[in-house]
């Protein structure tokens, strides 16, 4: 019953996991209706069924005496982490914590609960130590199961490759160690999305994510952008003066992209922002804070402008504590077919269309070197699905820029990891399709092609190709 009470999860791991717990966990909603019971619940209330705990109103239930105080309606109440002691229907003095998990727009979606006997706590101050860590690590593990979630329903996707998957982990390891991160790796090989996943399995996830592209503004312009300024600051500036984006991040992160193109004469004060959390606005001599975890991305080598005299040592090592380097699209291949589908199926719904991809555009896409990554890839789909006349996109659908030449030599390179006669039926029929397009008659096609007219006839059958207007479309 709770499994599927809880199916919003729908992650019967977790739910195992909880149910080894020895103490009494309780998953509510922000109205403090019971979604989830850990079975140490069920000890604790023996009088009860389980199906009479998932449904009902914990505030409901403290008027009936079975506990008292509701930890929820406290956590509703003051909207925030509360713990204390709590008496149980059996006279039990219970150490109870309870804390909540945030919507996007920082009101209650979940909350959570942990109770222990107190003749079980040996110290209760350490006790309570090790509650928070315990409904933190819940409070992440939630928020790593909205995030997959999210990444199903919306327009967001990581990698399946062992070498995502790897910096996936790395990334829920250090979410809530609230320190600089350093991405590095080519152009377009996700950073922003791994920022973002970061994020948002933080405990800053109900607060602002802010991208700043240091290589996309003016270095005029960067300084006033990130710090802000003061009204009469400087000509042209806004009347009321302006926040800066540190400001806008407080409290959530501020992801720094392109940082190997951030001026250097204003990299002494973002260093000293991330050693002090402090700053100055441009006209302005009192000192702000802001409590922001900055991430940084470069596709650069830092050491490299470094000795160029481009950029500070001190700020490198300031932002490289942790670091991470994200691999290139061709040495994490696994990724690519996933990507294509992933991405052919988000711009089949936002253009209303019903695409899918040939074997053998598939297999070369597969073995094309994608020096742009994923940004190349997605874009390269959005074309596909917008240009493309025909149901199943094939090979004659790409661009005429596309490398297609370097492709094909790879492809014939690894053709022992496909069906040789598959590979062959596939090529003659795009060559069938591609001539008689030009051509716009079977004899010319024959012709051209130093067959017969019979010859072509017999494989339009067999490719199961038809005439559709002018165009050579498969039915």
């Amino acid at each position: 019953m709770a499994t599927k009470v809880f199916q919003k999860f729908d992650e019967e791991l977790f739910l195992k996991i909880l149910n080894t717990l020895k103490d009494p966990i309780w998953i509510l909603d922000n109205k403090g209706n019971v979604l989830f019971v850990n079975q140490a619940v069920y000890e604790n209330f023996s009088s009860i069924q389980i199906d009479e705990l998932i449904g009902q109103n914990v505030m409901e239930m403290e008027e009936r005496g079975l506990f008292s105080p509701s930890m929820a309606r406290l956590v509703i109440e003051q909207k925030q982490f509360i713990s204390t002691t709590q008496i149980t229907q059996n006279n039990i003095p219970t150490l109870v914590s309870s804390d909540y998990i945030p919507d996007e727009n920082g009101d209650i979606q979940y909350i959570v609960t942990h109770a222990r006997e107190l003749s079980k706590a040996i110290n209760q101050s350490s006790e309570l130590e090790k509650i928070e860590l315990i409904l933190q690590r819940y409070k992440q593990q939630i928020r790593q199961l909205i995030l997959q979630k999210n990444q199903q329903d919306e327009d967001f996707y990581v990698g399946k490759s062992k070498a995502t998957q790897h910096i996936s982990k790395w990334s829920q390891k250090v979410a809530d160690i609230d320190t600089t991160i350093l991405l590095t790796g080519e152009t377009g090989v996700g950073k922003t999305a791994f920022a973002y996943q970061i994020h948002q399995l933080s405990s800053r996830n109900n607060k602002p994510f802010i991208h700043l592209d240091c290589g996309a503004i003016p270095e005029s312009l960067i300084e006033s952008e990130l710090f802000g300024y003061k009204k009469g600051a400087f000509t042209g500036a806004n009347a009321s003066g302006k926040l800066g984006l540190i400001a806008a991040a407080d409290q959530g992160t501020l992801f720094l992209d392109e940082i190997g193109e951030f001026p250097f004469h204003l990299q002494s004060k973002l260093l000293q922002f991330l050693q002090n959390k402090t700053y100055r606005m441009i006209g302005d001599n009192q000192v702000q804070q802001a409590d922001v975890r900055i991430i940084a991305a470069t596709n650069v080598n830092l050491l490299e402008r470094i000795k160029e005299g481009t950029f500070r040592k001190d700020l490198y090592y300031r932002l490289n504590i942790l670091p991470m380097e994200i691999p290139p699209l061709r040495e994490r291949k696994e990724d690519i077919i996933p990507l294509l589908n992933f991405y052919l199926s988000k711009f089949n719904k936002k253009y209303g269309r019903q695409h899918t991809l040939s074997k053998i555009l598939m297999d070369t896409l597969y073995h094309y070197s994608w020096e742009g990554n994923v940004r190349e890839l997605e874009n390269l789909m959005e074309r596909l699905v917008i240009t493309s006349d025909r149901p199943k996109i094939d090979i004659e659908d790409l661009p005429s820029d596309f490398p297609l030449q370097q492709s094909r030599q790879i492809l014939l390179e690894n053709v022992e990891e496909i069906s040789l006669p598959i590979y062959l039926e596939e090529i003659e029929k795009n060559i069938i399709m591609k001539t008689y397009n030009e051509t716009n008659s079977t004899w010319k096609t024959a012709k051209k092609l130093g067959v017969s007219q019979s010859y072509i006839t017999r494989r339009l059958k067999k490719f199961n190709l038809k005439i559709s207007g002018k165009k050579l479309v498969e039915n």
